[in-house]
């Protein structure tokens, strides 16, 4: 597990567990629209958000994660 001072937390971050208490709010590598499909080797990871909507300090990394993955090999099945 990973510290969450590794990673920026952002006003967008703060806002996104606002609007997801009891949930997760991940940092995804790249732009991707909200119907686009987003591949599992951009997400980072993802913050844990308690159930009124901050963020519990806890960040979990993505062992899928790929630096560098780009959208047009997102057809491709790796590994």
């Amino acid at each position: 597990m990973s510290s969450h001072t590794e990673h920026e937390i952002s006003p967008d971050v703060v806002q996104a567990a606002l609007e997801n208490p009891n949930g997760w709010v991940y940092k995804i590598e790249g732009e991707y629209g909200p119907a686009e499909y987003v591949p599992p080797e951009v997400i980072v990871g993802a913050w844990k958000v308690d159930e009124n909507g901050n963020l519990t300090g806890e960040f979990m990394p993505n062992p899928k994660y790929q630096p560098g993955f780009s959208k047009t090999e997102k057809g491709r099945r790796l590994g």
